[in-house]
């Protein structure tokens, strides 16, 4: 009869077993908005990873816009996501510490990996003003005859300088004037990035490449630019917040890429003191002064500035003041 009692006890305790694996899986926080709070930030400190955050969003599907959520405000986090993030790296067996084992343990550590402040394709893909629009070639069309590509598709492309198979070229679009929004001088061109092709071969007299990254729709005419590395800044534990002001002179929407983020072009840059990561506070010109939003810096030229969007109580838009935080 104990017998019996005991392996029935066994069973029920291996059932159980499961079931709590399954719980913890599923595990779910339930976490209260604060006032400046973000997806991004709360992603950033529940799940210590800024890119999980339309995980979260995901989760709450009473968050019509990921840019609006407010103080007091109930969202679910699932934290399970840490468990899966963890299951990702390899666990290591203790063993008996020798010179050779020690030696063997070191060369399996993977080393720590650098947290940035923003990634690299959204570093690309916010693209920047400059004064005049760079062109190594053209899109000329494509073997498919489609005139509108993305990540994969093969086009034609016609370049100004001889190439090799294997050279990569930026895609980009330069039509889109700047001028100041209140002494309307002429700024610049927004340089939207949209995507990566590299040169695959040559046949018939055509130059075909494949595009092998895309951040936006990419269409039969947009230019070709010189490909260079880029490197996104490293993420710190403070960011200045200057005596810095000017005006939002342009902005470009890239939810297509990212679900969140917005990128703003601001008026000042590296001859007027600014530095990746600045933070600034945007202001709503009219009756009144309206506080509307929070900016970052990401990339600056020597005059101009881009910066995403952290946090806005309504749009960020061209016309905005931009100042330092009191």
């Amino acid at each position: 009869m104990f017998k019996q009692g005991l392996a029935l006890s066994i069973i029920l305790i291996s059932l159980m077993f499961p079931a709590l694996a399954f719980s913890q899986i599923e595990e779910i926080k339930e976490y209260t908005v604060q006032k400046g709070d973000t997806l991004w930030d709360i992603s950033s400190e529940e799940l210590s990873d800024t890119f999980l955050w339309p995980k979260i969003w995901k989760e709450n599907a009473g968050i019509k816009n990921p840019d609006r959520i407010y103080p007091g405000q109930i969202i679910r986090i699932p934290l399970y996501l840490l468990l899966e993030e963890r299951r990702k790296v390899p666990a290591v067996r203790y063993q008996q510490p020798t010179m050779e084992k020690e030696l063997k343990l070191v060369e399996t550590i993977k080393p720590v990996e650098p947290s940035y402040l923003v990634n690299k394709n959204l570093l690309l893909a916010s693209s920047y003003i400059a004064n005049t629009v760079p062109v190594a070639g053209t899109i000329t069309g494509s073997p498919s005859g489609k005139s509108i590509f993305g990540n994969k598709d093969i086009i034609y492309v016609k370049t100004d300088n001889p190439v090799n198979v294997g050279d990569k070229f930026y895609i980009i679009r330069g039509d889109k004037i700047v001028n100041h929004p209140v002494t309307n001088e002429k700024i610049g061109y927004v340089i939207e990035m949209l995507g990566i092709a590299k040169i695959k071969k040559f046949e018939y007299g055509n130059t075909i490449a494949e595009i092998t990254k895309s951040f936006d729709f990419i269409h039969t005419g947009d230019i070709l630019n010189t490909f260079y590395e880029v490197e996104p800044p490293l993420q710190a534990n403070d960011y200045r917040k200057p005596a810095i002001d000017g005006y939002i002179v342009a902005t470009r929407n890239l939810r297509i890429i990212t679900g969140m983020l917005d990128v703003v072009y601001i008026d000042k840059g590296k001859k007027d003191g600014i530095e990746v990561g600045d933070i600034l506070k945007t202001i709503k010109l009219g009756e009144n002064k309206v506080p509307n939003g929070t900016i970052q810096v990401i990339s600056y030229k020597d005059t101009t500035a881009t910066a995403i969007v952290r946090e806005s109580r309504e749009p960020v838009s061209a016309g905005n003041l931009i100042t330092h935080f009191e």
